[in-house]
């Protein structure tokens, strides 16, 4: 069994996002928990609107690929579009940041909002 720590960020219409973002992410994984939320401000200047962000802890039978190649098929199903992080808007985005004891994403897990988030999450 493959554990993977992901990080969701979403900039417009948070709540709903998350929301769906939920709701997709349970449908297409088994064993899954989630942190508490936090609102943090853009890294970056052309963010127009501060960041709703969760945590997210799988489990999976699936492999390193597969599984982020799911993530960006829910990323694109939430309308997510190349051109939008241009403009400023992330309807959401969903990192695969820890693959078991791998870090894939270490610029990512040394964000004060990760930190933060961690102790809230049920392993």
């Amino acid at each position: 069994m493959n554990k993977a720590l992901l990080c969701i960020g979403t900039n417009e219409d948070t709540e709903t996002n998350l929301r769906l973002c939920h709701q997709l992410l349970n449908s297409s994984f088994g064993e899954i928990s989630y942190s508490d939320t936090s609102v943090t401000t853009p890294y970056g200047a052309h963010y127009k609107n501060d960041f709703l962000n969760q945590l997210a802890v799988v489990y999976t039978d699936q492999d390193k690929e597969k599984v982020h190649l799911q993530l960006k098929s829910i990323e694109r199903q939430m309308g997510r579009e190349s051109h939008d992080k241009e403009k400023g808007i992330v309807k959401i985005d969903i990192d695969l940041v820890i693959w078991n004891d791998e870090v894939l994403k270490p610029a990512d897990i040394s964000r004060r909002y990760i930190a933060d988030l961690l102790p809230s999450l049920k392993k």
